[in-house]
């Protein structure tokens, strides 16, 4: 039987696996530069900035409205990938994210942060 012509197994496997990684290379930087959007956020309070956030990326995005009161955020503006404009959005405040399995987002407060409305008053004390 006349081989020429033929790879072995051993080579078509290896070939495979190149052309694999290739197309997940290609997928990836696809991907990546479809996320990118625009964003007009304006500076202000973070919770009408979150819900201009959630609009503009078309992200789902979790969070409470007392971890969020009394913050505020300098906005985003520019063509931005979703996650670099929420750490823009977040950048100061404290708050972090969280990522599903599901790809919903949620922000987290560190225990023990509190607004500061909330935070109590010290009295008096004699010493």
């Amino acid at each position: 039987m006349n081989r020429i012509g033929r790879q072995s197994p051993i080579l078509q496997a290896g070939t495979g696996r190149r052309m694999a990684v290739a197309a997940a290379c290609v997928l990836t930087a696809g991907l990546s530069f479809a996320t990118i959007r625009e964003f007009d956020v304006p500076g202000g309070e973070l919770k009408p900035a979150l819900d201009a956030y959630i609009a503009q990326s078309g992200v789902q995005l979790i969070y409470k409205v007392e971890d969020v009161k009394d913050l505020s955020t300098r906005g985003v503006q520019g063509k931005i990938a979703p996650d670099a404009a929420l750490d823009r959005l977040l950048d100061g405040t404290r708050l972090h994210i969280r990522r599903g399995q599901d790809g919903a987002m949620v922000l987290i407060a560190p225990p023990g942060m509190a607004s500061p409305k909330s935070v109590p008053v010290a009295k008096d004390r004699k010493l």
